[in-house]
């Protein structure tokens, strides 16, 4: 059952870094920069081991990347939150 129902394609995201966090409460972040005439900046978490493992040294500020990601959201306050979550990342 579990086969069948898990999901196996997941959201890719094109962009420039424009900014890392490495953050002490156990999730990481970096921004990048997306969009051609209409540039926003999104901001991606993942894990401090992943920031760690795939992310530190490896990518700087500038540098184009493609990101896998998933999108959880929680309610506080009243208030909806989105959390865009890391699974790969890479180079282009």
């Amino acid at each position: 059952m579990l086969k069948s129902t898990a999901q196996t394609i997941f959201n890719e995201i094109k962009g420039e870094i424009t900014e890392f966090h490495l953050a002490d409460n156990g999730w990481s972040n970096l921004t990048i920069s997306v969009g051609h005439t209409n540039t926003r900046q999104v901001n991606c978490c993942c894990k401090d081991k992943f920031y760690e493992d795939q992310i530190k040294g490896l990518y700087e500020i500038g540098s184009k990347v493609m990101i896998r990601f998933y999108l959880s959201s929680r309610k506080k306050h009243d208030r909806w939150y989105t959390n865009v979550n890391i699974l790969s990342i890479q180079k282009i």
